[in-house]
């Protein structure tokens, strides 16, 4: 199930497409192909948020987010219920 939602760093919001989504981390896609999103920043996931994360770019543009603090397990099974 795909999630809409935004990092921001310093000035920088650039809407993201969230999957993965576990209580340590999750996977992004920045709407963007040419953004540069690395280390620290806030997450947004919809509309709750901003959590701390820091991020590492993957293979194909995608990158993962660790959560610096465990995400709510109701925040989880609130996105991920389909």
């Amino acid at each position: 199930m795909a999630i809409y939602g935004e990092c921001i760093g310093g000035l920088t919001r650039v809407p993201v497409t969230i999957s993965a989504l576990g209580g340590d981390g999750c996977d992004f896609q920045p709407e963007a192909s040419d953004c540069l999103i690395d280390g620290p920043l806030d997450l947004w996931i919809g509309a709750v948020g901003p959590f701390t994360v820091t991020t590492e770019k993957n293979a194909g543009g995608r990158y993962r987010a660790r959560f610096r603090e465990p995400l709510d397990q109701r925040i989880i099974a609130h996105f991920t219920q389909g």
